[in-house]
């Protein structure tokens, strides 16, 4: 009778476990608290701070910078990075997953860096200037992301936050999960397609991701079809609504993984901008190299912020 019993329960508990095959467990999920990530995407501005409840918890990181030609390595906060696309250029914090805090009545703020040594030349913020700031009622298990984004001195599109709560769906079985994060702060609203091949298709397929997206806005996460085994290549290209022309660079090719969550960020400047008061403007192009004797070749590479598509991982 006992040998029966010990049978039902192992086979009980093989049953149990083969149920749990099927659920993905993200690596870094909080169970207590609240996560956390603060992203630098307003073209034009100097490198940020990012403080919870008045705590600093970005770090501060050593960058080499370009300023008035003059090559230089500063001690700075959560710099924009142009001539990039992978994580470690996106101005993000943290790199990958979550920081996390105490969850509540959470306030959020970002303010401008202070570099050490100063800038030399004509910044679009002081040192230590707040660009925004913003308070959640939030609880243990929730995300939370924190944009940066708007131009300075913009009456449209004022630099400020945007805090975006990360709700993640349930994972269904071969799907992952992409949002669009419009911040092009001077753009004409999009629509995003999404270009692969899957697994057993002789020709790519092309679809309308996301329609008519307008600045500032972070839609939720959808499902996108994967291959069930392995990774699949997504090509994520940003279009002027209802029309064949492209705004930006595409991103590079993202290798998608089923259970994961991706968001693509549209960032840079869709056309120069003055800012107003100032004799800077922001260049929608990238910053010339040559020749030397061109005058743009000695401005801050900040000035520079051309449209282009990057992505990162959230989970």
């Amino acid at each position: 009778m006992k040998r029966l019993s010990y049978l039902f329960i192992g086979l009980l508990l093989i049953g149990i476990t083969a149920c749990k095959k099927s659920i993905i467990t993200q690596f870094g999920d909080a169970a207590t608290g609240v996560s956390v990530k603060f992203l630098h995407t307003a073209p034009g501005t100097p490198a940020i701070d990012g403080y919870v409840n008045g705590i600093k918890i970005t770090p501060v990181s050593s960058i080499s910078v370009t300023d008035n030609a003059l090559v230089t390595s500063i001690v700075t906060g959560i710099s924009y990075n142009y001539t990039g696309t992978s994580a470690s250029y996106l101005g993000l914090f943290p790199g990958s997953n979550y920081a996390v805090v105490p969850s509540g009545s959470t306030v959020f703020k970002v303010q401008a860096s202070t570099a050490v040594p100063a800038l030399i030349s004509a910044q679009t913020s002081a040192p230590g200037a707040v660009i925004g700031t913003a308070t959640k009622a939030t609880t243990d298990g929730t995300a939370y992301s924190i944009f940066t984004s708007g131009l300075p001195g913009s009456a449209t599109s004022p630099l400020g936050i945007t805090v975006v709560n990360d709700a993640f769906p349930v994972w269904a079985s071969g799907m992952a999960y992409v949002r669009l994060a419009y911040m092009i702060p001077n753009g004409a609203p999009v629509d995003m397609t999404a270009t692969t091949t899957l697994t057993g298709a002789t020709t790519a397929t092309t679809t309308i991701v996301f329609n008519s997206i307008a600045y500032s806005t972070v839609t939720a996460f959808v499902p996108i079809n994967v291959n069930p085994t392995g990774l699949t290549n997504y090509t994520y290209q940003l279009y002027l609504t209802g029309t064949t022309i492209k705004l930006g660079t595409v991103s590079s090719a993202v290798s998608m993984a089923p259970g994961r969550y991706y968001t693509i960020i549209g960032r840079g400047l869709a056309a120069d901008y003055a800012v107003p008061g100032t004799s800077i403007k922001l260049k929608a192009s990238a910053r010339p190299t040559l020749p030397l004797t061109d005058p743009s070749t000695k401005y801050p590479e900040i000035y520079f912020a051309p449209a282009q598509l990057v992505f990162y991982t959230n989970k």
